[in-house]
């Protein structure tokens, strides 16, 4: 069954399908005059008015719901129907007025009366729903348009009202005491009845086209009057059963057809926020809050470890670039298509949201979790081929972190926390990978994050030196030269590596001031070695990628060799391949500005880059330092 009766069986539809299976049973009960028990007068009045009742406020709901909508939002089919359910609410409440007990209106209170309204009634009714299935979503032109519908309909609602109830001998009689009902009553009655039942049959052929209404409850409460109709076709007695049954059926399927309009109206808006808070805008996949409370769910449910769930964290490679060459624009259509192929190739009982900018997080249950490395893996290879945006071709990679519960963490904070952990590490392995998180790896990252916020305070505590490594001349066994080594004794750390605070000093930027701070000690040791009257030789300190690109580089190399004091030809500074090919006519322009001023160029770790002789001479480099 497709989407739109899908909801057919859901609770609030219970009573509504109950009452159509045992319709049959009961017409065929009533058929018998003597099965048509005769009610008290004065409970059927009752009973009759609190229906009826029900049934015009429910009436008066669908025509402000119809009416109420937005000028420039308002249609022909929504005008009609208010139309035909303002007229309904009308003779509904003269039929019920109209019912013999009732105080007369305007005329003696008669069956024939009453009924005469109770027709009209249910003719605009049906031919007002079978005009809002017919009819298709189109826009009045003119606001003053539907006012003028409407004020016309109620003119001739009113008129017509007046003239049955001051006048009901002039019109086809419908009902003779002690004979019961006359053919023109039970004609239209049966004419009711199809034209209710048609409606049902376009209503699941045009379901597809029809908006802003419970499909499955219009349905349900069409079949309803359908049914009901059946019974006003033969009762003998006002006061009796299948008067009473029809009424009942009636006052069922008006309750749907509030579920269908009003209550459908009033809940979507609702129905909307809980799916902007539940669903992201632009891909359509679930937000971070509601894969957050699926996670919880997941977990809940969780209590042996053949059900265990995993979460995996996957982050774009590089996404920024597309953004800032391409634009935001075809950012998001990127976006997108990543959205529907990771769907595509994840397996049906898969729960994957996005969960933040260009990540994306996956929740797999059962037997999903023994294959996570495994999907994981197709997802990396799957969004490593290339994306056709229109006339763009764009390649991206992935990384990948994932998790298990309940072995790495018995909350869902703490599995998407580790699950970053993860992710953080597979970029740092140098992307288009996934890491499977270990507590080993928690370690590792707790530690980092000591280092990086006790670097932040190394300067002020004094607790970084310098150690000079002496270059020997092979030929003579003469010391020419230092190279300048920098190390770090925390105190709270102990001593640190440089393999360890070097590459978080470069991620934090925090390598421009230590950077600076090794360059000036050198420097100042170096100048002081010479004022002893020490041939010390030159001094080699290393460049970090961020210093190199710092757009003042060479006036601070200026300003530190004349505050110390040392010749410019005494210092020597290291740089590696990757820095130069990173942009190598903005790297000729520093080296050569640095050359200028006498600084003397060495290239390290030669041989772990691109390793090309070629541009050697390009650079003018001083010296080669081979990796080892």
């Amino acid at each position: 069954m497709e989407k739109k009766f899908q909801s057919l069986w859901q609770p609030g539809h219970l009573v509504g399908l109950m009452m159509l299976a045992v319709s049959l049973p009961l017409l065929v009960w009533q058929t018998n005059d003597t099965n048509q028990i005769l009610l008290a007068q004065p409970a059927f009045l009752a009973l009759h008015s609190m229906m009826e009742t029900f049934a015009v406020i429910v009436a008066a709901l669908i025509f402000f719901t119809a009416y109420g909508s937005h000028p420039a939002m308002r249609s022909l089919r929504s005008v009609l129907v208010a139309c035909a359910f303002m007229a309904v609410t009308i003779f509904d409440t003269m039929h019920f007025l109209s019912y013999i007990g009732m105080p007369d209106l305007m005329s003696v209170n008669t069956p024939h009366k009453a009924i005469l309204f109770w027709l009209a009634g249910r003719s605009l009714a049906a031919f007002g729903l079978l005009a809002y299935i017919l009819l298709p979503e189109s826009r009045l032109s003119q606001d003053s348009l539907s006012r003028y519908i409407l004020s016309i309909s109620f003119v001739v609602v009113v008129v017509v009202a007046y003239l049955m109830a001051a006048y009901p001998e002039d019109f086809p009689i419908t009902f003779v005491p002690g004979q019961g009902l006359t053919e023109i009553k039970i004609v239209s009655e049966w004419l009711l009845f199809g034209v209710y039942v048609g409606s049902a049959t376009l209503l699941y052929f045009r379901r597809n086209v029809i908006a802003n209404s419970d499909i499955s409850s219009l349905l349900i409460a069409l079949l309803l009057l359908s049914a009901g109709e059946l019974f006003f076709t033969m009762y003998t007695h006002v006061s009796n059963t299948a008067n009473f049954l029809g009424h009942v059926y009636k006052v069922v399927a008006y309750y749907y057809l509030y579920r269908a309009f009003y209550y459908e109206v009033v809940r979507r808006p609702f129905i909307q926020i809980e799916e902007m808070l539940s669903h992201d805008e632009l891909t359509g996949l679930y937000s971070r809050s509601a894969f957050n409370r699926q996670l919880q769910i997941a977990i809940t449910h969780t209590n042996h470890p053949s059900t265990a769930c995993s979460v995996i964290l996957l982050g774009l490679d590089h996404f920024k670039n597309v953004n800032a060459t391409l634009g935001h624009e075809k950012g998001d259509l990127l976006l997108i298509a990543v959205a529907a192929r990771i769907t595509e190739n994840l397996p049906d009982s898969s729960f994957v949201a996005r969960f933040s900018g260009d990540n994306f997080v996956i929740l797999l249950t059962g037997d999903s979790v023994l294959h996570s490395y495994e999907i994981g893996q197709r997802l990396l290879t799957t969004l490593h081929t290339v994306f056709r945006l229109g006339q763009d071709h764009i390649e991206i990679g992935a990384s990948i972190g994932i998790v298990k519960y309940p072995d790495d963490g018995d909350s869902p904070s703490v599995l998407i926390r580790h699950a970053d952990l993860a992710l953080h590490q597979a970029k740092a392995e140098g992307r288009n990978c996934q890491v499977v998180f270990s507590h080993d790896l928690s370690d590792k990252i707790q530690r980092r994050s000591l280092i990086e916020s006790n670097l932040r305070h190394a300067l002020q505590r004094n607790e970084l030196s310098l150690h000079y490594q002496p270059k020997v001349d092979l030929a003579s066994g003469n010391i020419d030269g230092w190279e300048a080594l920098l190390r770090w004794q925390s105190q709270e750390l102990g001593p640190v590596s440089p393999m360890e605070f070097i590459p978080v000093a470069e991620e934090t930027g925090l390598i421009l001031p230590i950077g600076e701070w090794v360059l000036r000690h050198a420097c100042t040791q170096v100048a002081l070695w010479q004022a002893m009257g020490l041939a010390s030789g030159s001094v080699a300190v290393n460049l970090s990628a961020r210093q190199f690109r710092q757009n003042d580089l060479v006036e601070v190399v200026q300003r530190i060799l004349y505050e110390t004091g040392l010749p410019a030809n005494l210092l020597e500074l290291e740089i590696t391949e990757s820095i130069i090919m990173y942009n190598i006519n903005s790297a000729e322009n520093i080296i050569k500005k640095l050359r200028d001023i006498g600084v003397r160029i060495a290239l390290d770790d030669f041989g772990t880059g691109y390793s090309s002789l070629s541009y050697l001479k390009t650079f003018s480099i001083h010296s080669l330092k081979v990796d080892r």
